[in-house]
């Protein structure tokens, strides 16, 4: 595998991975996935996990592949949840009044972060994803915005992988929210912004040279990889391919396995 900009052939050392759609489908493993996460474990090989899902904890996703045969600890993962939060304690003081749509750990998140829960006086809005999401919240959502509020997107993804095919994500929902108020220009967290990647690179501790980012999307993985100046590796077990101009993963490949062999401690 090449290094992105024609340096040559070096060798791959860390490995950053996407979840959905790469490691598992919803609730279902990818089994190949799985044996090759075990043997780059067995072999020594660091590696970590970046989603853009908001609707875990870290710890829960460790759980989660955990019981799926992955060696893996919460320090490993890094979601849009942790980003999220850490973003906005850059920006907003403790007592900033935050309508958010999610799920327990996001709500949970920006409540540890000292942020006050509002509704359409919030100063700002924050998009996740929600299996409960009702008319109710996405009105108060659009009524903060009308407001001024700053509007913030966990992740951009408008599909998600699900058990049974694919579910609409939380890009849909910021694209109802920027439809209804097109002067609210959202801020986006997750891939394909590079923060999560950075983060996990940090972890694994290998020069960006020696390391890729798989996933599955070319829209958030890749370019996130390649933001970070990770090589690219999309694999072909999630979402339906979906070119992007101007952006070419490193490799495409239809198992990760086809992988396990090039990556060296």
């Amino acid at each position: 595998m090449a290094q992105p900009g024609g340096h040559g052939v070096t060798p791959i050392r860390g490995v950053i991975s996407d979840l959905d759609g790469v490691v598992y489908r919803g609730s279902q493993s990818i089994p190949e996935s799985v044996k090759a996460f075990q043997t780059w474990q067995a072999r020594g090989v660091p590696y970590a996990f970046v989603t853009n899902n908001a609707t875990k904890s870290a710890a829960q996703f460790a759980a989660k592949l955990t019981a799926m045969g992955v060696p893996v600890s919460a320090a490993q993962v890094f979601n849009a949840i942790s980003a999220t939060a850490s973003l906005m304690r850059r920006r907003w003081p403790p007592g900033t009044r935050v309508f958010a749509i999610g799920e327990n750990p996001l709500l949970e998140e920006l409540e540890a972060g000292g942020f006050t829960s509002a509704g359409e006086n919030a100063e700002v809005v924050v998009l996740g994803f929600d299996y409960a999401l009702t008319y109710d919240k996405l009105r108060t959502a659009v009524r903060a915005a009308l407001n001024g509020a700053a509007v913030v997107v966990t992740n951009p993804d408008t599909l998600t992988p699900a058990d049974s095919g694919f579910e609409p994500c939380v890009g849909v929902l910021a694209a109802a929210v920027t439809a209804a108020v097109p002067s609210a220009v959202p801020i986006v967290v997750g891939k394909p912004q590079p923060f999560m990647v950075e983060e996990a690179l940090a972890h694994v501790a290998t020069a960006n040279s020696e390391t890729i980012m798989i996933g599955d999307q070319i829209a958030t993985d890749i370019v996130a990889g390649q933001s970070a100046g990770l090589r690219s590796v999309l694999v072909t077990t999630g979402l339906p391919y979906i070119a992007v101009a101007g952006v070419t993963p490193d490799r495409v490949v239809s198992s990760l396995l086809e992988l396990v062999d090039d990556v060296t401690k």
